[in-house]
């Protein structure tokens, strides 16, 4: 525990339709990457709820137009819907705006922030333009072929009139802690560094996939790589499940991002 001091964690899903096999020269139906994703969705959302920890999910305009159950419990278990485009393999300058006003329409509730497809670049002024007040599109390590981002801010800061909200990274060295390092680091280690970074920034930010949740391995077909495959499906909601259990036991308070923002 830390006494007086506040802790947060912002947990985050991007919640997009399952094109992970497109990657790979694999082809999938845009109905049945849904319908994978809707799947570890319904898994994610047990354990929050479970929990009653709230979180951030960043819809594709695709998925939400596909699983609108899913967006319903989504908003009716307290969640908040935030936009990550409108088609996950293909995203276009134009989706900054239109996902807004597209998840507002389907959703009946206000989308305030905004994440880049695959935490690409994107336009700040556009982000700024189509009227989110905050941005996570930003992770701050390095990852050959991914990610060199070691001269930005590991914490959130204000940019052309929006806060720019990183997902953590550990303190000093920058090591990763996002999904794939769950998936792949000693559960003691990882845990540890999540926990190191949470006190040490007062914030603990992440993100993961609903398509994590599934049990990869039994599709072959979808020629997903070992590196992603490993650990996914039952392991990962164990994980999920202990990791939230290690951020509760370090007095953390579970926010959704339009909370956090509010705060500043």
């Amino acid at each position: 525990m830390n006494g007086d001091k506040v802790l947060q964690a912002m947990l985050s899903f991007d919640t997009e339709e399952f094109d992970l096999p497109r990657e790979h020269g694999a082809e999938i139906t845009l109905e049945r990457a849904v319908e994978v994703s809707a799947a570890g969705m319904a898994r994610i959302l047990d354990v929050l709820q479970h929990h009653g920890a709230k979180a951030t999910f960043f819809c594709t305009v695709n998925f939400a137009e596909h699983a609108p159950h899913i967006m319903r419990r989504i908003i009716d278990e307290g969640h908040e819907v935030a936009s990550h485009g409108i088609d996950h393999w293909q995203p276009e300058a134009a989706h900054v705006a239109e996902s807004k006003r597209r998840l507002e329409e389907l959703c009946g509730t206000t989308v305030n922030g905004y994440r880049q497809p695959r935490m690409m670049p994107v336009a700040h002024d556009e982000v700024a333009r189509a009227g989110y007040t905050y941005n996570s599109s930003l992770h701050p390590t390095f990852i050959i072929g991914r990610y060199m981002h070691l001269n930005v801010p590991r914490t959130p800061f204000q940019q052309h009139g929006v806060l720019q909200i990183p997902v953590s990274v550990s303190p000093w060295l920058r090591l990763p802690v996002f999904w794939l390092a769950c998936h792949h680091y000693p559960q003691w280690l990882y845990r540890w560094l999540c926990r190191w970074t949470l006190r040490h920034d007062g914030q603990f930010i992440i993100y993961f996939h609903p398509w994590e949740f599934v049990n990869l391995g039994e599709h072959p077909e979808w020629r997903v790589p070992w590196l992603i495959r490993r650990n996914s499906g039952e392991a990962m909601v164990n994980r999920l499940n202990r990791l939230v259990e290690t951020l509760k036991g370090e007095g953390a308070t579970f926010v959704t991002f339009s909370q956090f923002v509010a705060q500043q």
